[in-house]
């Protein structure tokens, strides 16, 4: 990105800052905050999306009144010393991915008490345990074939004859588990994957802006200090990978050469089989449309065939998967294109006008999860995107073009901490926050420069000292209750638990077993299965129940309002107990 400035852009003393700066700050604030209203009064529709919007209302009303202040906060001189040519050092960038990267693998015990919250993470750890074992897919025994819904109740790949089982994402994010696993715990995937991705931000930032270090810093210490960045990498989710791989390909399309271009195609295949295939085209496709305006004809026309090779890949990779192991070969259509086609295509009858509505709470949500300063110095980019300065334009776009799939696609991402669906182009805002950056300090005079640091520091202490501890806080209240119901689960004294989870909120995600059922006891949810089924439990050894009135117990909340209930079920006959709090 050129670093040339908006020479029509003028300064001013007010609070300190450099007047477009300021204006970004107020803008900002105005802007959360007629979003914020506007829900308030038309967007409280029951659900967990406006559940979660409420739950993040004092945060965004609390990051409109931080960032008043800071257009009229003049802060310490002592806040800029992040500045000193020191900061800029690669031990010192180093050393803050280590730190970011050992608080999340803290987090992971102290939030989450290492569970799998959704069905997302287990299905990660699921696949993961299956690799470990040297297979691509596990069979399913006999006796349990007909019970495969009931054992893992979501997102699970169809196999014709339930004779195996695998989830319906693709591998590459659970293969990272299974390897970080073979060497220590899996638990650390998500933290090395941070480590990565902060340091190819800041690598790519010091590519872009090699007389500029502060602007590569600046839009490092966005991405360590965002709330989002840090749980997210406390969990097995594939939206770490896919940051950390997005900017591994970024780092590696702009070094260039035959190393470099080679390196971001094999990452690129790679980023497209984490979990579903289209998130890390939507971040690559802008700036391979960059080697199309530049003519360069042959370099363009290796990343198109990488990235159509590599989409078609990954969508036959279920059938080719099923047919190489030989299972259920003959119907292994049923899983390949055909199934991608059906998810589209459901996925596309699926939407509705309201969606704006739920994108609204998402893109507010993410606002609410990230560093309070990134939106300002991101708006601050866009002299830079006016005049066409490319790679800043093919960010925008990456974001854009996302934006606009998920609205169409995916707007309902359920659990999340954050907007998940915008995470692996979270890196490309903090790079434009940089570009930002550039353009409002170029000109900037001494006193404005340093009050302009120490109110990126001042937000920066903010993030980490405030939102995050209330982020952990919150993110621990919600899970605990799961958790310890999961751990009576799974040391009760019985070989089956029999799980009703139809009145429970997200009682579903309870049910977990080892791919290969190897654990004790076995959980089978009863909601998904027929009296016939129910009843051939009863000669599989001692049955204990969890249903609604154990949940509850644990602090589970039921369905809300609006949400679907199952039917009440009967009590199976041969329950030997209920499974309880204690």
């Amino acid at each position: 990105m050129s670093t040339a400035s908006n020479a029509s852009a003028p300064v001013a003393p007010l609070g300190g800052l450099p007047a477009p700066l300021r204006r970004a700050v107020l803008a900002t604030a105005g802007i959360v905050l007629l979003a914020t209203g506007i829900e308030l009064l038309f967007g409280l529709r029951p659900g967990i999306a406006t559940v979660f919007f409420l739950g993040d209302l004092r945060i965004l009303l609390a990051l409109v009144a931080l960032l008043l202040a800071a257009a009229v906060w003049r802060p310490a001189a002592v806040l800029a010393a992040w500045a000193r040519p020191a900061a800029y050092r690669r031990r010192t960038i180093l050393l803050t991915a280590i730190l970011a990267g050992a608080v999340c693998l803290a987090g992971t015990h102290l939030i989450f008490e290492t569970y799998l919250l959704s069905y997302d993470e287990v299905m990660a750890a699921f696949d993961a345990e299956i690799f470990r074992s040297g297979r691509l897919i596990a069979p399913l025994r006999p006796e349990w074939q007909g019970y495969q819904h009931a054992l893992a109740p979501s997102f699970l790949l169809p196999v014709p004859g339930e004779v195996a089982w695998v989830s319906a994402y693709l591998p590459v994010n659970a293969a990272l588990r299974a390897l970080v696993a073979s060497a220590a715990s899996p638990i650390l995937t998500g933290p090395l994957l941070l480590v990565i991705a902060v340091l190819a931000l800041n690598g790519i930032g010091r590519r872009l802006w090699p007389d500029r270090p502060d602007a590569a810093l600046v839009a490092t210490l966005l991405l360590v200090t965002a709330p989002q960045v840090l749980v997210t990498a406390m969990t097995p989710y594939a939206m770490t990978a896919h940051l950390a791989f997005n900017l591994v390909w970024l780092w590696l399309f702009l070094r260039g050469g035959v190393l470099g271009h080679a390196g971001a195609a094999a990452t690129g295949v790679l980023a497209c089989g984490l979990h579903q295939v289209v998130f890390h085209p939507l971040f690559a496709a802008p700036f391979i449309a960059l080697t199309l305006l530049e003519r360069r004809w042959r370099l363009a026309a290796f990343y198109l065939a990488v990235y159509a090779a590599a989409g078609l890949a990954w969508i036959l990779y279920w059938q080719v998967l099923l047919a190489m192991s030989g299972t259920g070969a003959a119907d292994a259509t049923t899983v390949g294109a055909g199934l991608y086609l059906r998810r589209v295509t459901a996925l596309l009858g699926a939407f509705d006008p309201s969606t704006f509505d739920l994108m609204t709470k998402n893109t507010l949500r993410f606002v609410a999860w990230q560093s309070p300063l990134l939106l300002p110095l991101a708006g601050l980019a866009w002299p830079a995107l006016r005049r066409g300065e490319r790679i800043a334009c093919a960010l925008a776009a990456g974001i854009g073009l996302t934006l606009v799939t998920v609205t169409v696609l995916l707007p309902f991402q359920g659990h999340g901490w954050g907007y998940r669906y915008l995470h692996g182009l979270v890196g490309s805002a903090c790079l434009l926050a940089g570009r930002g950056w550039i353009a409002v300090t170029e000109r900037a005079g001494a006193s404005q420069l340093t009050a302009a640091r120490g109110t990126v520091a001042g937000s920066c202490l903010v993030a980490v000292l405030i939102l995050v501890p209330i982020r952990a806080h919150d993110v621990h209240e919600f899970v605990a209750p799961y958790a310890a119901a999961y751990r009576a689960i799974a040391s009760t004294d019985a070989d089956i638990v029999a799980l009703r989870a139809g009145e429970t909120l997200y009682g579903r995600d309870l049910v977990r077993n080892d791919p290969f059922l190897r654990n004790r006891p076995i959980i089978v949810l009863l909601d998904d299965l027929d009296a016939a089924h129910r009843n051939a439990l009863c000669g599989r050894g001692t049955i204990f129940e969890f249903g609604a009135s154990e949940a509850q117990a644990f602090g589970i909340a039921g369905h809300y309002r609006g949400d679907p209930a199952a039917a009440t079920q009967d009590e199976l006959p041969c329950t030997t107990g209920r499974v309880r709090h204690r």
